[in-house]
């Protein structure tokens, strides 16, 4: 009876650090495009960057638009 209690302990375990998981990828990769539009911006060419910025939300939000 304890090994099954434990596997199903495990199973339960693994079933929601995947779900919690779900789009992290995504928002990481965001996340580093924004530091370094942020880094260029602060740093570098500020009109560039912030045209990119823009564009960059504007794509972002027709894809939410579409879904």
């Amino acid at each position: 009876m304890n090994l099954t209690r434990y596997v199903l302990w495990v199973l339960l375990a693994l079933g929601s650090t995947s779900a919690l998981a779900e789009g992290g990828a995504e928002r990481s990769r965001q996340f580093w495009e924004a530091f370094r539009e942020d880094q260029q911006r602060l740093h570098g060419q500020p009109d560039q960057a912030l045209a990119e910025r823009q564009r960059k939300t504007q794509q972002t939000t027709e894809k939410l638009a579409k879904d």
